[in-house]
């Protein structure tokens, strides 16, 4: 009896070890990477996105917060931002599949902000950093005036006129104007 005893341990011991070893290489593989993200413009919408080994419809937490994120003193005005929020696994090509997530910096004060992506159902984490700058200042751009026109300049010729009594005529009706006016 204390031999089928031996061989009944050893099979149980040996079946855990088996699942155990299942259960880790499990955990271990699963597998979420970030693509570099770079410089982004304060106001500016960046994608974040990157691959992973987690089967599509699997939900991933990403988290954006600044580096320099930290207790405040609350009648400070409020620091830069950050954003959280979920992305769901989709069906990439046959080596990953992939995620992303849609980030709007406006608001974000210029620094840098670091994103950690989460898979909500395990240990699968990934982690980087970007960096936002300062928006540029809005300059209006010139348009071009058109060059002013002058109207063409021409000499005038007299014209030969039948000779009349014009002048004699202008100082008939100014004199008739002004004793109207003074009648009154």
């Amino acid at each position: 009896m204390r031999k089928g005893m031996n061989i009944r341990r050893f099979a149980g011991i040996a079946a855990a070890l088996v699942i155990a070893a299942w259960v880790c290489g499990t955990a271990a593989a699963q597998q979420t990477g970030i693509d570099e993200i770079g410089t982004v413009t304060a106001g500016e919408t960046v994608t974040i996105g990157g691959t992973t080994n987690l089967a599509p419809g699997n939900r991933l937490l990403i988290t954006v917060t600044p580096v320099g994120f930290a207790p405040t003193n609350k009648s400070a005005p409020s620091g830069a931002g950050g954003t959280s929020g979920t992305a769901v696994v989709k069906e990439g090509n046959d080596t990953a599949n992939t995620w992303s997530f849609d980030v709007d910096t406006t608001g974000f004060e210029p620094g840098e902000y670091s994103v950690t992506v989460e898979w909500v159902e395990g240990d699968a984490t990934a982690s980087t950093t970007f960096t936002v700058v300062e928006a540029a200042p809005v300059t209006p751009t010139p348009t071009a005036t058109p060059a002013a026109t002058t109207p063409p300049t021409t000499t005038a010729t007299p014209t030969p006129t039948a000779a009349g009594p014009v002048l004699p005529a202008a100082a008939l009706a100014a004199g008739l104007v002004g004793y109207l006016v003074r009648r009154r």
